[in-house]
C-alpha cells in the first residue's frame, strides 16, 4: 500500500508543479493539446559567432531573455528551410529564437537581422571574455 501512496503523491506533486509553471506565463506557447508540439518565440540580440554546415547550426552569444534564460553562448539549430545568416563572425545581430518542446526543448534561430556595428549589447563581461568579443 505504501508504494501506491508514494506514487500517487509523486504524480500529484508533478501535476501541481506543471500547473504552477504554466501559470507564470514565461513563454508564449502555441499548440496545447497533449503530445502536440509547443513553441516559445523570443526576439533576441546577440553576437554572431559562426555557422556549422555539417550540423546546420549557428553559434551565438545572446543577451538575457528575461524570465527565460541568462545571457549565454548557444548553438542554435536552423530549420531545414532556413539559410545561415550572411553575417561576419563577431557582428551584432537580431534574430528570433524559437524553442520547440516535445519530450524536451530544442532551440532554433530564424529571421536574422544585422545590427549597426556600434550596437551596445548587454552581455556579461565573463561571456565577452569567453567569446573574445
Amino acid at each position: 500500500m505504501k508504494p501506491t501512496v508514494l506514487l500517487a503523491a509523486a504524480l500529484l506533486a508533478g501535476a501541481v508543479t506543471q500547473a504552477q509553471a504554466s501559470d507564470h506565463g514565461y513563454h508564449s506557447h502555441h499548440g496545447h493539446a497533449h503530445g502536440e508540439m509547443t513553441e516559445s518565440r523570443h526576439e533576441v540580440r546577440g553576437i554572431y559567432l559562426g555557422y556549422d554546415a555539417e550540423s546546420h547550426r549557428i553559434s551565438v552569444a545572446h543577451e538575457e531573455i528575461p524570465q527565460v534564460m541568462a545571457a549565454m553562448r548557444m548553438n542554435l539549430h536552423l530549420a531545414e528551410e532556413v539559410s545561415a545568416p550572411e553575417l561576419a563572425e563577431g557582428e551584432p545581430m537580431g534574430f528570433t529564437m524559437v524553442g520547440k518542446a516535445q519530450n524536451g526543448m530544442r532551440w532554433y534561430a530564424e529571421s536574422f537581422e544585422a545590427l549597426p556595428a556600434d550596437t551596445e549589447l548587454e552581455l556579461p563581461e565573463r561571456l565577452r571574455e569567453m567569446i573574445g568579443h
